[in-house]
This record gives C-alpha cells, structure tokens and sequence, in this order.
C-alpha cells in the first residue's frame, strides 16, 4: 500500500548560515559568553577522560592564549578528545551533545559524575561564532590508535575536516576574532572574563602560560 502524498505538506527549506547566526545570536546575550561556553566545554572533556580512563596520573587541565599578530584567542584542554565519529555526530550536528547523553548514562551509575557536567557540547559550540570569523578546532582522542583531527568552519553550510600530523591528547578551539569583537584580545578583559565565568570550576584555568591560575578554586 503506497502513502498518499498531502499537496498542502512541504518541508522547511532551511539556510544553514543564517540558523548558525540566528541561534548563536539570539541564544547568548553577550559575545562573552563565547568564553563560558568554550572553557565548559573543555571542563565537561575533562571530566569525560577522568571518568571513561580512569587515569590515576590523569591531571586536567585548560589553558587559554592570546595571539595578537594573528588575531586569534585558543582555548586549549587536556581531556578526552574527540574521535572522527564524535565530531561527525556531535560538533557537526546541531542540536547533538555529547555531554547532555553522557550525564544520562552516568546518571543511572554515578550521579555524583554526572553533577559535574555543566556544558552544552555542540550547542555551546555554536557561541563561538558570535566572536569568530572562523574556527579551528583540533583534537585528538584519548581511545587507542584515534588519529588528529582538524575541523574548521567560517559558519557557513559547510566545514573541513581532515587528519593532520600527531598532537596530544585533548582538544584546542582556535577562534579567529572579528573586529566587533577585538575587546577579547586584551589580556585584562580576557582574564575577567575567565574568572568570571570560571571561578567555580575546580579545574585550573591558565592565561598565557601564566603559573598560577586565573581562577580561584
């Protein structure tokens, strides 16, 4: 029996670039924001690894640089990584977290691990392009043998992604400032903005190398 077609039902014809502004717009009130969401992210990787390894050594940590010349700011973590699957299902879909469906696996075992994700992998992500022109992401996952990946995307209806030469652990978000957004490139804001956003956060948050920690747990 074949399905009758209804002449009045259509489909939404939908212009990626422009829901990538809209939602990154109208879901954030403040460009800050960007900085919140990404550092959460790096957070939730970092719990993702301490949790899934079970790494006694492990030590989390997330930096953050400031390049001037290049007009870049990276935020850049030492957890789980992504592999290509996860960046194809959770970074490149919108709407997916990673994070949202790992707090519904732990909650069940160790709720006590799920309490500690507080970010929106994939949707936070699109608060990048409130202050980036273009981003870079690069990761590599803590799983046997994951190769480097590097996804990148000007927010338009497509990104790259290709493999690249060895690099650590982890993941490192490269953000290409606008100019409506250069305030992010000065080190004093940047620093507020972090302990802002970050003081609670019980992993240490670095700003240009420095030793101590911009925030304060």
């Amino acid at each position: 029996m074949t399905e009758q077609h209804d002449p009045n039902k259509h489909e939404f014809q939908i212009y990626l670039p422009g829901l990538l502004k809209v939602l990154a717009e109208s879901l954030y009130s403040t460009k800050k924001v960007a900085i919140r969401e990404l550092i959460q992210n790096a957070h939730d990787s970092c719990v993702r690894r301490r949790v899934e390894t079970k790494e006694a050594s492990y030590k989390p940590r997330i930096d953050v640089f400031i390049d001037e010349e290049r007009n870049t700011v990276t935020i850049r973590d030492t957890g789980s990584g992504l592999t290509k699957e996860d960046v194809r299902t959770y970074l490149s879909t919108i709407g997916r977290s990673y994070t949202r469906q790992l707090g519904d696996n732990l909650s069940i075992f160790n709720p006590d691990e799920a309490s500690q994700l507080i970010g929106q992998f994939g949707m936070g992500f699109l608060s990048a392009f409130l202050v980036a022109s273009e981003v870079v992401l690069t990761t590599r996952s803590y799983k046997e043998g994951s190769p480097t990946l590097q996804w990148r995307s000007n927010g338009d209806v497509h990104y790259e992604l290709e493999e690249i030469a060895d690099g650590s652990i982890g993941t490192s978000v490269e953000l290409h400032i606008k100019a409506n957004a250069s305030f992010m490139l000065n080190e004093g804001i940047l620093s507020d903005t972090i302990a802002q956003y970050a003081d609670f956060l019980p992993i240490p948050v670095y700003l240009n190398g420095e030793f101590y920690p911009v925030n304060a747990q």
